[in-house]
Parts: structure tokens; sequence; C-alpha cells
């Protein structure tokens, strides 16, 4: 179809990608961000073969790795800290600050000629075209992008919503400093990122960037004693003894005004799509962290739209073509996330069967099928 007026609603990867790829075809582009600059959550996220695709064709893959960490191979530890399995980090061997990619992605996307409008809340989203925000602004676009979060009200007023699963399990997520002879070792030694299980809880750490660890310390919704921020070092070690020095660090040092514990999510749409509205990201297929593609799939579907419209006579041809193609992995992936994360609730000798079951080539083929797809609009 004839590129045309867009208005986007959330300044994160979808918004953004989707300011990005349409800017590029031609598309007059606002991207609306109700904070007042665009930003994200303080924490790292593991940019795999999928997203580093996407990264790749905008020409700013070099931009976003600068900013993050090289891995050289996924650690997983018992509650003594022997490692129960280790493998190499193939697939996603960079884990990059989320601030980092955000801010990479908003100069392109301004340089591609999208305005983004700061302080600027979305109040309605019709399938008319309409859109309004609270500060007054009123514009009819020809298509509206819903990218604006897992508790989304523009898609609830659309009566979009099949089913939000709340997960019996979530997490807590800061940075800290890493220290000197940690970078020593790494550089010497390689970086490994370690995964630990124990009872049911599970911390993740690994460097976001050379002078900082992201930590992610995953435990059940009525695990009330593991929810708190700052953490209690004493409560996690019962768990995890071997990690007691990295705990009591965290408490120390983690910037606990931004931190908090939340319960993961599972989102289901009816559709993807009313009238001229598209939802993409965690607004419709939030997802557990487990394999780290909420992120990706945020990005490979708003790629996806951008490349469904180009093809198409109409938006509405455009809109179903683009959930035909791209709706099956993004299930799939909320199907196998779900599945790892079940890891957490098994008892410690289940425990160790279910993460070398990953040495299985049709488990870990399942597990890596988004990091290894080539997303639409970009070449292997």
């Amino acid at each position: 179809m004839t590129p045309a007026i867009a208005e986007i609603a959330g300044g994160g990867f979808g918004g953004l990608v989707a300011a990005i790829a349409l800017a590029d075809r031609g598309w007059s582009v606002r991207l609306h961000e109700r904070r007042q600059a665009v930003d994200s959550e303080g924490y790292g996220i593991a940019v795999q073969r999928n997203m580093t695709h996407i990264f790749r064709t905008f020409g700013v893959l070099d931009a976003v790795l600068a900013g993050g960490a090289h891995l050289d191979r996924r650690d997983s530890l018992d509650r003594d800290g022997r490692v129960v399995m280790s493998r190499p980090t193939d697939r996603s061997p960079w884990r990059v600050d989320r601030r980092h990619i955000v801010s990479v992605l908003a100069d392109r996307a301004q340089a591609a000629g999208a305005e983004i409008r700061f302080g600027s809340t979305v109040t309605e989203a019709h399938p008319d075209g309409r859109l309004a925000t609270a500060d007054g602004y009123e514009s009819t676009a020809d298509l509206i992008v819903v990218a604006d979060g897992v508790n989304s009200a523009l898609r609830d007023r659309l009566g979009l919503l099949e089913r939000r699963r709340m997960e019996r399990d979530g997490g807590l997520r800061v940075a800290i400093p890493r220290l000197p002879d940690e970078i020593a070792e790494t550089d010497a030694n390689g970086t490994p990122m370690i995964e630990a299980w124990a009872d049911n809880r599970r911390v993740l750490y690994c460097p976001v960037d050379r002078g900082r660890f992201y930590v992610l310390l995953g435990s059940l919704a009525g695990d009330d004693a593991a929810h708190g921020a700052p953490i209690d070092p004493a409560e996690w070690a019962r768990s995890f003894p071997t990690l007691r020095g990295l705990l009591e660090r965290v408490a120390r040092h983690a910037d606990w005004s931004e931190a908090r514990w939340a319960q993961f999510q599972t989102i289901r749409l009816k559709r993807w799509s009313a009238g001229r509205v598209a939802v993409l990201g965690d607004a419709a297929h939030a997802m557990a962290p487990y394999l780290g593609q909420g992120a990706g799939h945020a990005m490979m579907n708003a790629l996806g739209l951008a490349v469904a419209l180009e093809e198409a006579p109409d938006v509405a041809a455009a809109l179903d073509a683009w959930e035909r193609r791209e709706r099956p992995l993004t299930e799939h992936t909320q199907r196998w996330t779900r599945i790892y994360g079940n890891t957490l609730f098994l008892p410690a000798p289940l425990k160790r069967l279910a993460i070398r079951a990953e040495r299985l080539k049709w488990v870990a083929a399942q597990y890596a099928k988004a990091a290894d797809h080539v997303p639409t609009g970009c070449t292997a």
C-alpha cells in the first residue's frame, strides 16, 4: 500500500522498531512516549541471532553491541555451586543494557524522520484511526500501533484480550558493579553467564557491560521472603550458600529506587488488530523471560508489520497477513518459555534432568526456534 500516516503508542523495543521500519518505507510516523525521555529499565537483555539480524538491517548492530558484554558460555549450577551443564552461548553471545539499546533505536528512528513526542500518553486509539492523548493532542491516522506494555489499557478498551495468565513465578532485576578481580578473571578465562537453580528460586547473573553485572532473582509468587527490595541476602543464601557474597553485593549496591519484584504474565489476544489498530510487544504477547525473547518478538513483529503493509494493497489485508505470518512462532516461544521455566518448580533431581534435557537436539531446537529465525524483512 501507499505509505501514509502512523501513530505509535509506546517507546519500547516494539514501538521504536515499528517507527524505524515504517519511516524507512516512507510513512509519516509520530511516536508517543509517556515518559519525559525514551528510557527503559536499567538491566540487560540477551541479544540473540534474530535480534542481530534486525539491528544489522537497520545499520545499528555495531552501535548496539558497543554498549554490551560478550559471553562465552552459560553455566547452570545447583544449590551447592556445582555445574550441572555448561554450553557455549552461540545463539546469544551478547548481553546489552536495555537503556543503551533503546537509546540507539530512538536515535535511528529520529534519523529516519520519525517524530518522538515525550510526556505524551495516548488515552484513546479507535479502530477507525482516531487517536487522542492526555494533553489534548488528536489525530486521525491510517495506522495506529499500540505497543504500550503488558498492562495496556488501549488494548483492553479494544476488547482484544482473550487471556491474561498470571504465572506462578516472577522476578526482580537489577544491575550492580563488577569487581576488578572479576573483570580480570573473565579477561583471562572467558565470560560466563551463571544460572543457578535451588528450591523454587533462580539466580541468573552475567556482565551487561565491562563494569556491571545484570542480576535476575526469580521466585514463586507466594515466596514473600524473596520479594523484598532491597533483598535479604541471608534469606537468599539459604537457597544459594555459594552465592552469598554476590547476594550481599546486590543488597548493598542495586538501585532499589527502580527495582521491584514483578509477577510474570502470559498474554494472548483474540486478534492482534482491530480496524486500523495493530497491537504488538508485551501488550499482545507478553511471556516469561526464560528464553530471553520478549524483546526479540516485539522487534520481529514490528518489522514484520511494516513489511506486510508494504506488500498488501490496504491496511486490513496487511494486518491479516501479518498476524498469519508472525503469530505461530510467537506462540511457540510462549509455550516453550513456560516449559523451560517449569524447571523452577521441580525437586532437585528433576531440576538436573530438566536442565540437561537441552542436550537433546529436538528440545534444543524448540528452545532456539525464535533465536535461529531470520525475521521477516531481514536476510540471513
